[in-house]
């Protein structure tokens, strides 16, 4: 053991002359404990708040999406769509055929994004699992699935034999003025309400992807884009390369991130800020640990004009208090990680903490990445407090 990290250590167990001084070393150590204890819990709660509003939000959004680059649909062979699947890392593959359509309930109309699907895109996403009331649409009928918001504003029920929902859709081509019916109109009998999230339930509805086709004329084999989900842990990109071998330039393969870029800068945005805030609390806390080191240097004064009498150089006695104040930050940092690690798992096992005026349990996600980035900056920062405060040591003291 360095011999100025031996004295530290006995300056950190032994008492001193004046007992305020070993008070004021304790406080500094506890209050950079709550801090590093907060700083965990905040960072895993928003961490939680991340992956939570994340699992409404891009609810729809596959791990890959491929388009074609200068079209809006594109012909795609079930023998490329099996070369997709066949793909290392790809656990599933789900084509399908959209397009923007009025819907109209008696006197009521609505402009949404019909999205033609079949089976694969219910394994795909589970939307079965978010219908409350009603069914998925099946391969074969007439069928189509509302969001709770379009069937509110169309006033639309379920399976209502009665009142039909049409789809309307502009017939391509120059607008004829003698057509009295310049649309192309299929009837659909809706079988279910979808509830994901506001923006999904009021802007789109499922069909059967043959009933889509139908209604805007498109080939059998055209579709619109193709999602692909990855399997866990698998390398995107390496997966979007090899995606791209196969397709060629003529299509692009988008990732997750890319397609709502909006909402994760956002993210992004507010993961840096409270790293800043986090950061700042840190700081003012390590000017304790600062105080704490200058208290104890002038206590230890008389000894250290001994040490330093004895041949004890003066980088050695600024060493030892460099020490004490890793001591000071590095002992009450680590007690704090561990209270709050431990709060962390409690409240991810346990949800005791529930979200005011809510039966929802505060969202939280135990991270290695988040202990990285708390050691790297409570580390760094420690130092630097640890640097400043055996700065303190000079000649003239030591004379």
């Amino acid at each position: 053991m360095p011999f100025s990290l031996f004295v530290a250590r006995r300056y950190w167990l032994s008492s001193t002359k004046f007992n305020t001084v070993r008070l004021i070393s304790r406080f500094a150590s506890f209050v950079i404990g709550v801090a590093v204890c907060a700083f965990f819990v905040v960072q895993s709660v928003f961490s939680g708040l991340h992956d939570f509003g994340l699992s409404y939000s891009s609810l729809l959004d596959p791990d890959l999406k491929v388009r074609a680059v200068d079209s809006a649909s594109f012909v795609f062979t079930d023998s490329l769509l099996g070369q997709l699947e066949k793909i290392e890392g790809v656990a599933e593959v789900a084509p399908v055929f959209s397009k923007e359509i009025i819907l109209r309930f008696e006197q009521q109309n609505k402009l949404i994004s019909i999205i033609g699907i079949d089976d694969r895109f219910d394994q795909l996403f589970g939307v079965s699992d978010l219908i409350p009331v009603g069914r998925m649409v099946s391969d074969a009928g007439e069928e189509i699935l509302l969001g709770y918001g379009t069937a509110i504003e169309l006033g639309a029920g379920l399976y209502d034999y009665d009142g039909f929902i049409e789809c309307l859709l502009p017939k391509p081509g120059f607008v004829n003025p003698l057509d009295p019916n310049p649309f192309v109109s299929k009837w659909a009998t809706n079988v279910g309400l979808f509830q994901i999230s506001e923006e999904v339930d009021y802007d789109y509805a499922f069909a059967p992807i043959r009933f889509v086709k139908n209604l805007t004329n498109a080939a059998a084999d055209a579709y619109t884009e193709i999602n692909v989900n990855l399997v866990k842990g698998a390398k995107v990109n390496d997966a979007v390369e090899r995606i791209q071998d196969i397709l060629g330039g003529s299509f692009e393969v988008i990732e997750k991130e890319a397609l709502n870029p909006a909402l994760y800068r956002m993210l992004q945005t507010e993961r840096v800020a409270i790293y800043l805030i986090l950061s700042l609390v840190l700081i003012i806390a390590l000017f304790n640990v600062v105080g704490a080191v200058v208290m104890m240097v002038l206590d230890k004064r008389v000894q250290l004009q001994t040490l330093h009498g004895m041949g004890s150089p003066l980088y050695e006695i600024r060493n030892i208090f460099f020490y004490q104040g890793m001591l000071l930050s590095g002992i009450g940092g680590v007690v704090g990680l561990l209270v709050g690690i431990f709060v962390v798992v409690l409240q991810s096992v346990g949800e005791f903490i529930l979200v005011p005026g809510t039966q929802l349990p505060y969202p939280v996600r135990f991270s290695f990445e988040n202990l990285m980035v708390l050691a790297v900056i409570w580390g760094g920062l420690s130092v630097l407090a640890a640097w400043i405060a055996s700065a303190v040591v000079r000649p003239r003291l030591l004379r």
